[in-house]
């Protein structure tokens, strides 16, 4: 088996994420203004001094023998003066780099899907080299010994390479999503809590409830929560209790390899939307699952819903005997 991983001496070795954001106008320039900036607020905070430091300086010359200095008056307005020039100035840088931030978040929001389409690029070469190199791997390797008990080092080295390619792009989708989505996050590389359930929910893999129902469920991923959807005063209230663990989803397990596998699956279609795309899958979602929680409520007593069976086989009437025993029981007849 050729190795791939070797890289073209022309290829662009940069982080993944800088790549992408390369093509985003106005972006580094936004960025190295809002460094300099905090630089230099810093420094007019920093150079502010207090006017009583000149007492200090004629206390000092009395103790040593000295007469009181005569220029104490100018040195209190050489420091005013140079106080009001650096308060001055941070008067308007304050406002600056509100403005630059303002900017940043627009270059974001408009630009950000040009550098999600890098990253669905470098998705689309990424999974077409790991379909192949996954399926010579064999799915019972999943450990560097047993690759060298499977005589398949290559393969596996090649394989973890690619899954840690894969946990890159899908990092950087964090990033770039959180910083349209939650604008707090927008200025560095942090991700929100916001942005990563819905990347991680809704923009990795299309129809995402068909393979993982729980999706969408917004409670502590080390448990689900079972109880009583009723309205209340026109609002849908839920009753819950912890009951049982809640499995990861399949596609982000905490395993980057165990991940591409996933997505490598026939059945699977991984996926990496525009913004608009994303968080309309999760509105869509959401309306669902409101939908399905209030016809739930609102059903009426003896409007079960049929009880089927696995594959769509209806479950059969309780047998004639069955029901006459029950009865004679109930009424004390037998």
């Amino acid at each position: 088996m050729t190795d791939t991983t070797s890289t073209d001496a022309t290829e662009d070795t940069r982080p993944l994420l800088e790549r992408a954001r390369s093509g985003m106008r106005g972006l580094a320039e936004v960025e190295t203004a809002l460094s300099e900036v905090a630089v230099r607020l810093r420094q007019a905070r920093g150079a502010v001094r207090p006017e009583e430091a000149v007492v200090d300086v004629a206390l000092t010359a009395v103790v040593a023998g000295e007469t009181v200095p005569d220029d104490l008056g100018d040195r209190v307005l050489e420091i005013r003066h140079s106080n009001e020039a650096q308060l001055a100035e941070a008067q308007v840088l304050g406002p600056l780099e509100r403005r630059l931030r303002e900017r940043l978040l627009a270059v974001h929001r408009e630009q950000a899907d040009a550098a999600l389409a890098v990253l669905r690029a470098e998705l689309g070469a990424l999974l077409s080299q790991a379909r192949p190199v996954l399926a010579e791997l064999g799915s019972n390797v999943d450990s560097a010994d047993a690759a060298i008990s499977a005589d398949r080092v290559q393969q596996w080295r090649h394989a973890v390479a690619l899954a840690a390619r894969y946990d890159e792009v899908r990092q950087a989708q964090r990033v770039l999503v959180s910083a349209v989505v939650s604008p707090e996050s927008h200025v560095s590389d942090r991700v929100s809590r916001e942005a990563r359930a819905a990347v991680d929910d809704y923009g990795t893999v299309v129809d995402a409830d068909r393979h993982y129902p729980e999706v969408g469920t917004d409670v502590n991923r080390s448990e689900v929560r079972i109880g009583e959807t009723r309205i209340f005063s026109g609002r849908l209230v839920t009753s819950a209790h912890t009951d049982r663990p809640l499995r990861p989803r399949p596609w982000f397990t905490g395993d980057a390899l165990t991940d591409l596998r996933f997505v490598c699956r026939a059945d699977v279609e991984a996926w990496l939307p525009t913004v608009r795309q994303l968080t309309g899958a999760r509105d869509e979602h959401e309306q669902r699952r409101q939908d399905d929680a209030r016809a739930e409520a609102e059903r009426l007593p003896g409007d079960e819903p049929d009880r089927r069976l696995p594959r769509g086989r209806q479950m059969p009437p309780p047998p004639a005997a069955l029901v006459q025993r029950l009865a004679e029981e109930e009424l004390g007849t037998r």
